[in-house]
């Protein structure tokens, strides 16, 4: 149980750190720029290797072309946004399902 927690908890502070991004980004004045634009000025090195991971090591060139192209497409505000809000729901659950179950004290224990 507390390895769901404790994954729960870094899902929270990747999102944190996600929506700090995006306030940079934002304020930087690129929130309208397309994702896969904003990330490869930021680093093209983990944009590339990400790709190598999903299509060479992993095997998945539909999901690429599919699944990740088409976000990355996206505006960068619209992208992290909805990254922001599936790691706090992933997150979130994980740590609802790794709470321990708590004991009833207190009342008449006859």
């Amino acid at each position: 149980m507390a390895v769901l927690r404790f994954i729960g908890r870094l899902f929270t502070l990747l999102a944190l750190f996600l929506l700090g991004l995006g306030i940079y980004i934002w304020l930087d004045g690129r929130a309208t720029d397309k994702a896969g634009q904003v990330w490869f000025e930021m680093s093209q090195f983990t944009l590339n290797y990400s790709q190598v991971i999903i299509q060479r090591h992993l095997g998945l060139d539909k999901f690429w072309f599919d699944s990740v192209l088409p976000y990355l497409q996206r505006p960068a505000w619209e992208a992290i946004l909805w990254a922001v809000i599936a790691l706090l729901i992933a997150g979130g659950v994980l740590i609802f399902l790794g709470r321990g179950r708590r004991r009833r004290s207190g009342g008449f224990n006859n």
